[in-house]
């Protein structure tokens, strides 16, 4: 009796050993505080959302959900702090298309791979783009841009947030598809006021602070980015609609905002969070709030989000080595 006991403690505590150790140590996942970096400053689109987010994970798993921002480089700060941290779902990074797919490719040496280095908890939702024009340009709307620019090729300015920035990149292959030539601006600051007061003419602005500029009338809205028109800008067409041609994923100035973790991040750990993080985007709440953003809520799997991912990282990285686009 004692021998068939001692048997079955050795044959537990083999199955016990048998046990994946990812498994083992995810099992009660999450007991401790979670980090997510945000690779931006507080206040920004990502950082609202990213808190959004965070505080409602945080009721979910029962623990808490601290965003720590970590700006500069185009993200790329904050991307090598997620890459490097533990890959056990108590680091979690939150990045958009930028991030992801162009400053990888534009900045020289870049010390992290998005497609090898994290894998894809779930998109949240996608950022339309507008393109906007100071109020004293002699165009209503995008025909009238063009027809404006074919007369006078090189005599528009247009400001980005920066060499290799969404908006720099977009911009140019808008205008290779409208056969317009742009002359480029880069700033290092918001270029709004800029564009408010004339001194450039043209920029491409996120949504969330394009719909308040154009409501007040100190920028028009020329195009949106998205495939749908904005319900908060219902009178601003698509580009799709003027006939631009959509990139892989979407028009190509739009952007989506995404939840990764380091690669080797425990199935199950990704399975939970991605579980929690769907339900957070359907509440009603979260909809309604994403939407007066001028933000499109998606929660989609992780699988989904790694398919975008991965194919707008080649796609961008085609578009920007055609342009010849660098950052030293």
């Amino acid at each position: 009796m004692q021998r068939r006991h001692l048997i079955s403690a050795a044959a537990a505590a083999a199955a016990t050993l048998a046990v994946p150790s990812s498994w083992a140590q995810s099992a009660g996942y999450p007991n401790r505080p979670i980090k997510m970096i945000v690779p931006f400053p507080a206040g920004v689109s990502p950082d609202v959302v990213a808190r959004l987010v965070g505080d409602k994970l945080s009721q979910a798993l029962g623990q808490p959900v601290v965003v720590e921002n970590r700006p500069g480089a185009g993200g790329m700060i904050g991307a090598e702090a997620g890459t490097s941290a533990a890959a056990d779902g108590y680091t979690l990074f939150y990045s958009v298309k930028a991030v992801h797919a162009i400053a990888p490719n534009v900045y020289q040496n870049p010390k992290f791979n998005p497609v090898r280095d994290f894998r894809a908890v779930s998109q949240l939702l996608l950022v339309p783009h507008v393109l906007t024009a100071s109020p004293g340009t002699p165009y209503n709307n995008m025909k009238e841009l063009v027809e404006f620019a074919k007369r006078n090729p090189g005599k528009i300015n247009y400001a980005s947030l920066g060499v290799g920035s969404q908006p720099h990149v977009a911009m140019e292959a808008w205008a290779q598809r409208l056969g317009i030539k742009l002359n480029h601006v880069p700033y290092k600051t918001n270029p709004s006021p800029d564009v408010m007061s004339g001194v450039v003419s043209l920029s491409i602005e996120a949504s969330t602070t394009a719909i308040p500029l154009i409501k007040s009338g100190k920028v028009k809205g020329l195009a949106i980015s998205g495939a749908e028109r904005i319900a908060n800008l219902p009178d601003v067409p698509t580009m799709t609609e003027f006939g631009a041609t959509l990139d892989v994923n979407g028009q190509i100035g739009s952007s989506w905002h995404g939840i990764f973790a380091p690669k080797g991040t425990p199935d199950d750990v990704v399975a939970k969070l991605n579980t929690e993080i769907v339900k957070i985007v359907k509440l009603p709440e979260i909809q309604s709030r994403m939407r007066d953003l001028g933000l499109t809520p998606t929660g989609t799997s992780a699988d989904a989000m790694t398919t975008v991912a991965t194919s707008d990282n080649v796609f961008w990285a085609k578009l920007i080595k055609d342009f010849d686009i660098k950052v030293e």
